[in-house]
């Protein structure tokens, strides 16, 4: 009887740390897409910033 408790409390143990692995290997996953996505808007963001600077520049004359 102690065999099997201590069997299926290895089982649990196992369990409970592949859950846990595969909660953090999602969450890694979820803020590496987020990070992504935020350097893609950031890039947007610039050229944006770039091309409304060459506006204002060519608008007043420097070209």
């Amino acid at each position: 009887m102690s065999e099997s408790s201590d069997s299926q409390q290895a089982q649990d143990e196992s369990s409970i740390q592949d859950l846990s692995s595969t909660s953090l290997e999602d969450t890694i996953s979820l803020m590496m897409q987020n990070a992504v996505s935020i350097q893609q808007s950031m890039q947007i963001v610039t050229n944006t910033s770039v091309a409304s600077g060459c506006a204002l520049i060519l608008k007043q004359g420097g070209g």
